[in-house]
């Protein structure tokens, strides 16, 4: 990715963040009955998550490695992920305090084990594609770099596009799969336990990136 294009998505993210603060804080606030148009909240908070994967997306297109590791996360938060993100089964362990009827429970219950089977096929491509990132004739290609004559150079090109293109769908996927998630999770619940469902998945989301911030501080005054 080009600098400015990276300068640019980390000053988005910044200030992404700073909303998801803003919009936490209204979240507690409905949940506390403090906010009286929650269903007008719910709908800000879906397109606050909606922005973020709009916008990854097109970074993704400029830079799929960039993405597949990128430095916007702390390194602790990056361990918990999956295909460049939370899971989207860690979706479902914030409905615990929900209170859900019969019917509710159920229905969630069908659209986790669905997700936790979708989520382990993802996982296996993205492996896959990995795996042929260290395959003949690509591996061997790099390895000879300071060597290669100018058709050797157009198949390592070549190979790489095809890995990049491979995992730019895989990435594609997995966000799509985490969007079908929560649309699918919203959709059999009333509005104020999707207030707290959104409560939730946010604070767990500051919660990480505090811990991270964290370790990486202490981890530069060990060094």
């Amino acid at each position: 990715m080009p600098t400015n294009t990276l300068q640019a998505f980390t000053a988005f993210y910044d200030g992404w963040l700073l909303r998801h603060h803003h919009l936490q804080q209204q979240l507690f606030a409905a949940g506390n009955g403090e906010h009286n148009q929650p269903q007008k909240l719910v709908q800000q908070v879906s397109d606050h998550y909606r922005q973020y994967y709009q916008e990854k997306s097109v970074a993704t297109e400029q830079d799929v490695f960039l993405i597949c590791s990128p430095p916007w996360h702390t390194s602790f938060e990056q361990a918990l992920f999956w295909v460049t993100e939370y899971p989207p089964s860690l979706l479902f362990r914030f409905l615990n305090d929900l209170d859900l009827t019969t019917d509710q429970a159920e229905r969630i219950e069908a659209v986790r084990v669905e997700t936790v089977r979708k989520e382990r096929e993802i996982g296996e491509t993205m492996a896959m594609v990995q795996e042929s990132a260290a395959a003949a004739p690509l591996y061997g290609l790099v390895n000879r770099t300071g060597t290669l004559v100018d058709g050797q150079v157009s198949e390592l090109d070549d190979a790489m596009e095809e890995v990049k293109e491979a995992m730019r769908m895989v990435m594609a996927e997995a966000d799509g799969l985490r969007g079908r998630t929560v649309a699918e999770i919203l959709e059999g619940l009333e509005v104020m336990q999707k207030v707290k469902f959104f409560a939730a998945v946010g604070e767990f989301r500051i919660r990480a990136r505090r811990v991270g911030l964290e370790m990486d501080r202490a981890g530069r005054v060990r060094n």
